[in-house]
């Protein structure tokens, strides 16, 4: 099974049978690019308006993604909004819709073999992948001189993809070593 979400649109189209009606007076705008101010005169109209958003607190959430229809809700005096509720930050759920790696190519250390994550850990990213098709944060890799990508960190979330049957993981890079750009 490849990764179960190419991208954002894909992932709201399916997981809208589980969004939630929540009033929109109690979404924040938490992050810098939801900051910007947008002309809402220009966001025309829409039906069947979603956001993602992440709870807060009992009453609050921040928006991770559907600002346009957001706004269109605001601008439309619209009282409450469907909304897919993840309980991951911003960074982490758009990382599951940039980079992807096959999880065969990532280079296991001989530490992690012998250190493996507690059964509770990976059954607990195999749980929130079942829920939601996406993982809490991606896994963090290392690419040495020759270009091999070595895992540095997320080693549970790496065994859940293999028993999960998911062959790509999204994924990050830290501390780039010599090699060529053709292996990025």
């Amino acid at each position: 099974m490849a990764h179960r979400f190419n991208n954002i649109k894909v992932f709201r189209s399916r997981m809208a049978a589980q969004a939630i009606p929540i009033p929109v007076s109690n979404i924040m705008l938490t992050d810098s690019i939801h900051k910007k101010p947008i002309d809402t005169e220009k966001l025309g109209t829409k039906d069947n308006l979603v956001v993602i958003v992440r709870r807060n607190s009992r009453d609050t959430y921040s928006l991770i993604t559907g600002r346009r229809d957001y706004e269109i809700a605001k601008r439309d005096g619209v009282a409450t909004i469907n909304a897919i509720v993840v309980n991951i930050s911003r960074p982490a759920f758009m990382s599951n819709f940039k980079k992807l790696i096959d999880v065969d190519k990532v280079y296991i250390p001989r530490d992690f073999m012998n250190h493996p994550p507690k059964k509770e850990k990976i059954d607990r990213v195999i749980c929130f992948y079942n829920y939601y098709g996406i993982f809490d944060s991606p896994i963090t890799i290392k690419l040495d001189a020759k270009g091999n990508k070595i895992l540095k960190d997320g080693y549970a979330r790496y065994i859940a993809a293999k028993k999960l049957g998911v062959t790509q993981i999204p994924y990050k890079i830290i501390g780039r070593g010599v090699h060529n750009a053709k292996n990025r």
